[in-house]
């Protein structure tokens, strides 16, 4: 282990009440258990230990090395962020309300959509007669018995039938 890691290991320990145990066995056994993490991961988890920065620590006795570990390996997740760009704020997002016409085309296509669960393949066939455009819509709204709207017929140019 690094010795600055090692050092601020040593440093926390003493900033909270010493217990009956052995120093250097408990010195052992947070080095054993540190190993695999960057010294500065340890040194920064050892630094938020002390200051009280870490929550739902005990302010009255020294973390366990699990504890200690765990905010170890929470900062060397987010050491390889460091000094990089920050993303920038994502754009505000408008709603633009639907053009004239626009919403009944909707509503018509949702009804026509609910109305092709029930059937095999029915969300297949609105699909493809979307594709095709309205009209084709309209039509298979039709045979399932999906009343179509007075204004749809107008923006169509034709008459109910």
């Amino acid at each position: 282990m690094d010795q600055k890691a090692y050092l601020s290991i040593a440093a926390l320990l003493n900033a909270f009440p010493q217990s009956s145990s052995d120093p250097d066995l408990t010195l052992r056994t947070f080095e054993a258990v540190l190993k695999d993490i960057p010294a500065q991961a340890v040194i920064e988890a050892a630094e938020r230990f002390m200051s009280g920065l870490v929550p739902q620590q005990s302010d009255t006795f020294a973390p366990s090395p699990a504890k200690l570990a765990i905010e170890a390996r929470r900062i060397a997740d987010l050491l390889p962020y460091r000094g990089k760009e920050s993303l920038s704020k994502p754009r505000p997002y408008f709603y633009q309300e639907p053009k004239a016409g626009e919403k009944v085309r909707m509503g018509f296509k949702m009804a026509v959509l609910s109305a092709s669960f029930g059937r095999a393949n029915g969300a297949d066939m609105v699909m493809e007669a979307h594709k095709r455009g309205l009209e084709d819509i309209v039509a298979l709204g039709q045979s399932w018995g999906v009343p179509v709207p007075e204004e749809l017929w107008a923006q169509l140019g034709k008459t109910a039938a």
